[in-house]
Formats: C-alpha cells, structure tokens, sequence
C-alpha cells in the first residue's frame, strides 16, 4: 500500500531547509579548508573532494526524502535542491562573515598581496586591462576585499552561481533511485 503523500511545498521548504544545514556545513568545512589549502596541498585536495561530497549528499537526502515521504517529479526534485542549496548558502554565508571578521587577520589579503607581486599575474593583467590603469582597478578590487561584509557577499553570490549549476546533477541524483511502485522495465 502506498503511504507517500503528494508533494507538499511547506513540508519541502522544511525539509530542504534540514539538508541545507547538513550540505551547508559540508560547504562551511569546504570553504575552510580552501582558506588553509594555500599552505597545505592535502587540504586544498580535501576542500575539492567536500564539494563534491555536498552535491552527493544533497542528491541523497533529497532522493530520501522522494522515496519515504513524497513523490517528487524531476522539476519537483529540482525545486527542492535549489531551496537545499539557497538555506545551505546562508549558513556558509555566515560562516564565511566570522571567518573573515575574526580569523583571517589579513591572510587571505597577504596570498592576494603576493599572487598580484607575480611577474606572469601582472603581465596577464596588462593584457586583460589593454591599456588601462592597471594599479587603480586593483586598488579598487583589494580595497573592497578588506571588509568582512563585502567579501561574505562576493563569495554569496560565487556560491548561488555555482548551486545553479548544480541543481540538475542533484536531481539526477535524486531521481537515481526507484520510487514505491516503480518497476524494473
């Protein structure tokens, strides 16, 4: 007997809203160990394989819940992984704001300092600018990376990008299962 509801969008909101804290803490453990990846290969590597490991996750507890509470349809599934990701964003936004408010104390700033003072970096800049004033627009660019706020916002809007992109392989993951009353064909 089939005891699966038809889907239901605040219980999906809620729901999703539970697995963006488990990918979101994924992704705030991802985001931290890019930050101390620059003095560590192996935790660069281990940032790269936790951001992979959050888009599986995210497939897995979507394809959970399509399989014991609710029918889902792809774009259904699809709708769930965005609200997955989007609550998932605001903890690592927020993770993200103490990280550069209260540890960074100029680190990040520092490696920007010396990828800049790089002869190939800056020969690449002169061809990107063409002509330009190269030393004001990074002025600009690293004057506006010294705030907390705004570099919190800049990686925000990274993050909503790249969960765009990786809602349809959530899906896919989440649709991989066979729902109640599915039949091998």
């Amino acid at each position: 007997m089939n005891t699966k509801e038809t889907f239901d969008g605040p219980q999906a909101r809620a729901y999703s809203m539970e697995y963006g804290v488990v990918v979101g803490l994924l992704c705030s453990a991802s985001f931290l160990c890019t930050m101390y990846g620059a003095s560590s290969i192996l935790l660069a590597q281990v940032s790269n394989v936790l951001a992979l490991i959050a888009v599986y996750v995210a497939g897995r507890l979507i394809r959970s819940f399509r399989t014991n509470v609710a029918s889902l349809t792809f774009g259904r599934t699809c709708y769930m992984a965005l609200l997955t990701y989007l609550f998932a964003i605001l903890l690592t936004a927020l993770v993200q704001y103490v990280y550069f408010a209260y540890f960074d104390q100029g680190r990040l700033m520092t490696q920007i300092d010396h990828l800049l003072s790089m002869p190939e970096y800056r020969q690449w800049l002169e061809q990107f600018a063409q002509g330009g004033d190269i030393d004001s627009l990074l002025d600009g660019v690293l004057q506006t990376m010294r705030n907390p706020v705004s570099m919190t916002f800049q990686l925000m809007w990274l993050n909503c990008l790249l969960a765009l992109l990786a809602i349809v392989p959530t899906a896919l993951i989440a649709m991989g299962g066979k729902q109640e009353g599915e039949s091998k064909k």
